[in-house]
């Protein structure tokens, strides 16, 4: 985003402090400025001169605001004809909310009751607030031929760079005001004393205070039916929930109070200047689904739902929320906006960051400029909100989770015990079924091995013996087996041979050996268990 900065000759507080003392000692000499002796800028008086600077000062009445100078009760808000029903967010302004030229619905009758969704409502028969078959067509705006647009520009020009109105130097003096006012895009420029004014605006050409930014396209359609209502309500009103479900509830009622037609809250923004907000809500059809953003907020800006708006939940606009279609979108990029040069335009089109999600959009102004930052801020205080709001849930999720996990470790240690139990009890279930029940074949093989073993154990010029005989030997000739030892056995290969044959057989005897009594021991362990 880029502002374009004013090429003048002299800053604007300095030329307009010059004029305003020439024009004192105009004033002083009693010249007549521009066919009057009247003062120039800011005076309050009654009467208008010839030519001014800016509109005739006159002194009118504003007009009412909603159109309307008499403070009528609206319809209250839960049906109740005794009394009148009190705002919901403390309004006191009773008038209709948004102007309107009748109270047709996309060409309907007026009514004099209040319509409701549903009931009369969305694809109903002849005589529905939504099925009527005619549609009122918007009035044609008025546009200016040819002839005027090239007399307004030659005007345009004239009071820049010519103006005719005293044939000397003080022309020099009007052209510089002029171009300051059309720079900042305010006041009216004379040029000639028998022409009207030209008025300045921050449309024309002129305006410097003008740069191009940036929007982001709605992700909405038509058929989300998402409407926008502004409310002069500040954001932390809205934002608790109870006070959230009394707004559903309010606009429960502004549609109709049908249960088959429900409003919906989609989001609440805070917008700047910290009291106002807008509401983002949608209606829903029993059986139809959601009605569209264009249909129901026409419904909204009938006059008996404006009004209801208006004085019950201080809304001052109301509008539909979806994507410009394709077709719009390429028409308005095409177009340059009033006031903007055609190259400067596709320029920014073409430097658009992001042409899908983004779209170009004058900015015209200070004003402009300072309500797009105050919302830019808005948004901003908005994620930080929705961040601290999050940062508090991931707080709360692990202590949760912390939790979890001990009472986790608690149950695992307790399922750990009660399987211990579990096992015990099967153990000694199966002990006992099995105790006064005869061996079967395989415990009587069992007991036939052991049996066997025994006796090769036991048995003479065994195992047993043979250990015995060699551990007397060890014992009554040790001496003899101690001298003999530095003595050095020549064997033979054969001899080896038998020898490590010998051993290896013994050795496999006595791992058998050593398993059997260990099976034995487990089984004679758990025998024991079971009888004590």
């Amino acid at each position: 985003m880029c502002l374009e900065e004013s090429k003048l000759e002299r800053p604007v507080s300095r030329v307009l402090n010059s004029i305003q003392r020439s024009i004192k000692v105009v004033n002083k000499r009693k010249m007549n400025f521009f066919g009057g002796n009247k003062p120039t800028f800011g005076t309050a008086t009654t009467t208008s001169s010839p030519f001014t600077f800016g509109s005739p000062a006159t002194s009118t009445a504003a007009a009412p605001l909603f159109g309307a100078t008499s403070t009528p009760t609206s319809k209250p808000l839960f049906g109740s004809a005794a009394t009148t029903s009190a705002p919901l967010f403390g309004s006191t302004s009773t008038a209709p909310a948004f102007s309107q030229s009748g109270g047709s619905f996309f060409g309907s009758k007026p009514m004099s009751t209040t319509g409701t969704l549903g009931s009369a409502g969305f694809g109903a028969k002849p005589g529905g607030l939504f099925g009527a078959t005619t549609a009122t067509q918007p009035q044609p705006a008025s546009v200016p031929t040819l002839q005027e647009v090239i007399q307004n520009s030659d005007n345009l020009v004239r009071s820049l760079a010519a103006p005719d109105l005293f044939g000397d130097e003080r022309d020099a003096l009007v052209a510089k005001l002029n171009q300051l006012l059309a720079a900042c895009g305010i006041g009216s420029g004379y040029f000639k004393g028998d022409q009207q004014p030209v008025t300045y605006s921050i449309d024309g050409p002129f305006h410097r205070f003008k740069a191009v930014g940036y929007n982001r396209r709605s992700e909405y359609r038509d058929s989300d039916g998402i409407i926008s209502i502004m409310m002069s309500v500040p954001y932390e009103q809205l934002s608790p929930p109870p006070q959230r479900q009394k707004l559903i509830d309010a606009l429960n009622v502004i549609i109709g109070n049908n249960t088959n037609v429900r409003a919906r809250l989609e989001a609440i923004r805070p917008l700047p200047g910290d009291t106002s907000s807008e509401v983002l809500i949608y209606v829903t059809e029993k059986g139809k689904g959601r009605v569209s953003s264009k249909e129901l907020c026409a419904y909204m800006k009938q006059p008996t739902q404006a009004s209801q708006l208006k004085n019950q939940l201080c809304a001052t606009e109301v509008v539909p929320r979806f994507s410009m279609d394709e077709a719009k979108l390429r028409v308005f990029i095409e177009t340059p906006p009033a006031g903007f040069d055609v190259e400067v335009w596709k320029q920014a089109v073409k430097d658009n960051p992001d042409p899908e999600r983004l779209v170009p959009y004058p900015i015209r102004g200070f004003e402009q400029l300072r309500k797009r930052q105050d919302l830019q801020n808005a948004e901003v205080r908005l994620a930080e909100q929705a961040l601290g709001e999050l940062k508090k849930r991931l707080v709360d999720i692990r202590s949760d989770i912390t939790r979890c996990t001990t009472q986790c470790s608690i149950h695992r240690q307790r399922h750990k015990e009660l399987s211990y139990r579990l096992l015990r009890c099967l153990v000694l279930q199966a002990l006992i079924e099995r105790y006064n029940v005869a061996l079967d074949n395989r415990e009587e093989q069992l007991e036939s091995r052991l049996e066997a073993l025994d006796a090769s154990l036991e048995a003479p010029n065994q195992i047993k013996s043979r250990v015995n005989n060699l551990l007397a030997i060890l014992r009554d000739k040790s001496d003899v087996l101690r001298a003999a030892g530095g003595e050095s056995i020549a064997l033979k290969d054969e001899e080896l041979a038998q020898i490590r044959k010998y051993l290896s057989r013994c050795q496999q005897a006595l791992e058998s050996i050593v398993s059997v009594v260990r099976s034995n021991a487990n089984d004679v362990n758990i025998i024991a268990a079971h009888l004590e």
